[in-house]
């Protein structure tokens, strides 16, 4: 379907970065064979993709490195592979987040720290969710120990 979809609706310059999104969010769901067989399967049958590898396409060569390299479980091999394909991995924005989740999963990388929200947009954003529950939270301690009062 994969092929047949990349085929008659993708561009011809994006015939790599169908299997790429596929591949990379299967191992970001730690399934390896699904993976494997996708990109295999997806490299067999497709029109447009040279037998390989090495492939013509430098993303394909990185998908084929990586499903390597996560049976490896090199943490130096990751990196390395991830520096050399960077031109190739800009291509699209939603990379580096699988990469940092496959980092994770299969090389025992850290999480990243979540960035505070910065600027006037955080702040505002920051005073509108942080602080209101800070208030509504102070005024019902006050509520609370205020002497009970019977008439």
């Amino acid at each position: 379907m994969l092929v047949e979809y990349s085929a008659s609706r993708g561009f011809h310059s994006e015939v790599d970065m169908f299997v790429a999104q596929a591949v990379l969010q299967f191992l970001c769901l730690k399934n390896k064979n699904g993976a494997s067989v996708v990109f295999s399967t997806y490299t067999e049958k497709h029109p447009s993709i040279e037998k390989g590898p090495p492939f013509v396409q430098p993303l394909l060569n990185f998908i084929w490195f990586l499903l390597l390299a996560v049976d490896g479980g090199k943490l130096t091999v990751f990196t390395v592979l991830c520096e050399q394909y960077k031109p190739s991995l800009k291509r699209d924005p939603m990379y580096n987040e699988y990469l940092d989740r496959i980092g994770q999963l299969f090389f025992g990388v850290p999480p990243k720290q979540s960035p505070s929200y910065g600027g006037l947009l955080g702040n505002l954003l920051n005073s509108l969710m942080g602080s209101g529950e800070e208030d509504d939270m102070a005024e019902e301690a006050q509520e609370d120990s205020s002497p009970i009062e019977l008439d």
